[in-house]
């Protein structure tokens, strides 16, 4: 009886693992089978399995659509898709391809850093075939944008292709099929400065896929740091109607860094003349507005970096720009840096989904929100936005460059265009102080918004972000 159980337990057992191993194979085999099922539904523009869907906004979000007159609604819908469609062709790239590298494969190549130049002929490093016994060896690469071939005359029992793009290499030795292999050169046949191509290598029913980025080499743009704070740091500034702020705010400058080059942009309708040594004032057309201005002063700074100051604030003992520059030198990886007016931080992160090509994407911007702390500077945190007071790197704030379209309702605006190119930090432990607030009826007639100047920001924001909706947390 003891023995007839045993016997039944151990039959209950093997079955339990059988039918676990079955569990296991069948599994294994399912996800092949989606994975070979997606493979086939691949877009080599995007690289999305699936169309990206329509993202959804929030009751408070400013529908953008709605912005636009009924009248123009259509023809701007109409010229906006047309626009989307060569953004998405200058911006994308087969290089965003999603890959996935099979299990046991016995194909060997690059699978990150292989870099060519436009149609330089470049050997393909690393491509090896590592099998067991055969008869012969076949195997075959397959390109778009390119051609291949073998860099040093081989006999082969077979090599079709070369100078196509398809190249078949077959050897009866496979220490002589990968000297083969070892010697083939990829040139591109299209030209772009930066580009990409997907390689396919096959063995039997093995198939690799790997890329090649197309790329002219760039040439380094580099700031002489020097040995004193202005020969790093020019300070910048717009000033419109404000002269008695703008002179305030040069004299609190001078009181603690005499040499620093100030450089005022000045779009007031009479200006007044500045000769105060170490500033440039740049004159424009009267009222050109905000973000005119900044770009202008930014466009005229030689040093690494710029800080920005509205013309009404105030140097104080706690404006240590010493302090920034060696957040942003001890950081490379950062472009802007801000610090907190009157003790003040104000910084926000944005949420963004690009939503689909149709509707466009969803932006909410949400106030006093960290991403998190700053690695060695803990009064310091990533953000994506920042006050109007901050440092930043001049050759990357030119690249994001402020919309002169925004004349008086701006400055967020700077950090959703540069969303994904800049790398933002606030930090309080830098402060500048504000003036008090001065009585000028004319400069407040023209610098309060009206109605007109929040749809127009709304309407651009439909048509150059490609927005959906966006809302101001």
């Amino acid at each position: 009886m003891a023995s007839f159980v045993r016997t039944g337990l151990l039959l209950l057992l093997s079955l339990v693992i059988f039918s676990g191993m079955s569990c296991l194979w069948i599994s294994r085999f399912s996800q092949e089978d989606e994975i070979e099922a997606q493979m086939k539904k691949w877009s080599p523009i995007t690289g999305q399995v699936k169309p990206p869907a329509s993202c959804n906004c929030s009751a408070k979000a400013h529908d953008l659509a709605g912005r636009i007159p009924t009248a123009n609604r259509t023809n701007i819908q109409k010229r906006r898709a047309e626009e989307y469609k060569k953004h998405q062709a200058r911006t994308g790239s087969i290089l965003n391809t999603l890959l996935l590298a099979a299990s046991n494969s016995p194909l060997q190549y690059p699978i990150q850093g292989f870099t060519v130049r436009p149609l330089v002929p470049t050997l393909i490093p690393g491509l090896a075939l590592h099998s067991a016994q055969r008869s012969s060896y076949k195997v075959s690469l397959n390109v778009t944008k390119g051609v291949l071939r073998l860099g040093s005359r081989s006999k082969a029992e077979s090599v079709e292709g070369g100078g196509k793009n398809l190249l078949i290499l077959e050897k009866l030795n496979l220490e002589e099929l990968n000297k083969l292999l070892a010697n083939v050169t990829y040139t591109s046949t299209v030209y772009h400065i930066h580009n990409g191509d997907l390689v396919h290598f096959s063995f039997e029913h093995h198939e690799a896929v790997f890329p090649i980025v197309i790329r002219r080499p760039t040439v380094p743009v580099l700031f002489d740091m020097g040995t004193n704070i202005s020969d790093q740091v020019t300070v910048t500034t717009k000033t419109f109607l404000r002269y008695k702020e703008l002179k305030v705010l040069i004299r609190s400058l001078r009181q603690f860094y005499k040499d620093v080059v100030l450089i005022v942009a000045d779009d007031s309708f009479t200006p007044e003349n500045i000769t105060e040594e170490n500033v440039l004032q740049y004159i424009m057309p009267g009222g050109q507005g905000w973000f005119a201005g900044r770009t202008l002063a930014v466009s005229q700074v030689t040093t690494k970096y710029l800080l920005w100051v509205d013309d009404d604030f105030l140097f104080t003992e706690k404006t240590k720009i010493e302090d920034l520059v060696e957040v942003m030198e001890a950081t490379p990886e950062l472009d802007v840096v801000g610090g907190s007016v009157d003790g003040n931080e104000f910084y926000f992160s944005i949420d963004y989904e690009e939503g689909d090509g149709v509707y466009g994407g969803c932006l909410q911007r949400k106030s006093k929100v960290k991403i998190r702390s700053l690695p060695s500077y803990p009064q310091c945190s990533i953000v994506d936005g920042v006050v109007n007071f901050f440092l930043a790197r001049t050759d990357a704030v030119n690249r994001v460059r402020f919309d002169p379209k925004l004349k008086k309702v701006a400055h967020s605006e700077f950090f959703m265009d540069g969303l994904g190119q800049l790398m933002v930090a606030s930090c309080g432990h830098v402060s500048i102080g504000h003036q008090p607030r001065m009585a000028n009826a004319e400069y407040s007639r023209f610098r309060n918004p009206g109605n007109a100047e929040v749809q127009y920001k709304l309407q651009l924001h439909y048509y150059k972000n490609h927005l959906k909706c966006i809302h101001y947390g």
